[in-house]
């Protein structure tokens, strides 16, 4: 039975993922397919190598921006998440493992955003160590926050905008069940970047429309997402772990804030290995 992972993104509250996958890693959980947008491509690629902590590390802000006030901690965090999802995802204090990522045999694909098409695009790595990285850093490509990239003449953005949480693409790439792995609670809004139109106007829809079109449905997509995933759950093909309640900001720099998401995530986990493992049939 191929069983598949897919990951959701969401900037520092994927410390709740972090909190998620390492109390797998200690349970020595696999799968035999990931998928992730966004800050979920970061988590997968460690999830790939073993390296326990690892994720929650590169997010974690610097001793520095702990305590700003919210306006500066935001725009900071911002600014700490383009550094961290850029080269520590990478090097930094724990480098990562591509030799065991690129030998691992498992299959990895990382969900970007076309701008030309309005559509998600799913890619794969196994040779290239700066290829790998453009492409999980173009799915982290926030809009406006973060410049679009290019990889083979083409220009991507965040990863979440088309394929919020990929599941989808599992099913497609032949799982016959998906665990997924959401940093939404259930019942709360997502970004509406609807509200954001005066700034993105002038940016996309001219030399964009089909991606600017993606961004102002969003939010649709995302009540049609869960609605699906919670039918899916139903007849046992899916299994959906998100946090109960509220977790820290997307661009959150306070670390106290930021481990009690990720022990969130970790007791949450813990807590439901039996329901993981029931579906797994392990």
């Amino acid at each position: 039975m191929k069983i598949g992972l897919a990951l959701e993104g969401g900037s520092r509250q994927t410390i709740f993922t972090a909190g998620v996958l390492d109390a797998w890693m200690d349970e020595d959980i696999y799968f035999s397919y990931f998928t992730g947008v966004s800050a979920g491509c970061h988590a997968a690629m460690n999830f790939v190598t073993r390296q326990r902590g690892r994720f929650r590390h590169i997010i974690q802000p610097t001793k520095i921006q702990h305590g700003m006030d919210h306006a500066n901690r935001i725009l900071d965090g911002i600014q700490k998440e383009c550094h961290a999802l850029h080269y520590n995802a990478a090097y930094g204090d724990i480098p990562f493992d591509f030799h065991l990522f690129f030998g691992s045999g498992v299959e990895c694909e990382f969900g970007l955003t076309c701008c030309e098409t309005g559509r998600s695009e799913f890619f794969q790595e196994y040779m290239s160590e700066k290829r790998l990285l453009d492409i999980v850093n173009a799915s982290s490509a926030l809009p406006i926050l973060f410049p679009i990239a290019e990889i083979d003449g083409k220009h991507y953005a965040d990863g979440c905008v088309t394929s919020p949480i990929p599941y989808k693409r599992a099913f497609e790439k032949g799982c016959d069940k998906v665990v997924v792995v959401s940093t939404h609670y259930p019942g709360e809004s997502v970004t509406d970047f609807r509200k954001f139109r005066m700034v993105l106007n002038p940016v996309f829809k001219r030399k964009y429309p089909d991606f600017f079109r993606a961004l102002m449905l969003r939010y649709k997509r995302y009540e049609k997402m869960f609605a699906e995933m919670e039918k899916l759950e139903k007849t046992g093909n899916l299994l959906i772990f998100r946090p109960e309640s509220k977790v820290c900001d997307l661009f959150e720099t306070d670390r106290e804030k930021l481990d009690e998401t990720y022990n969130m995530g970790f007791e949450y986990a813990k807590r439901r290995m039996g329901d993981l493992k029931a579906f797994m049939e392990i």
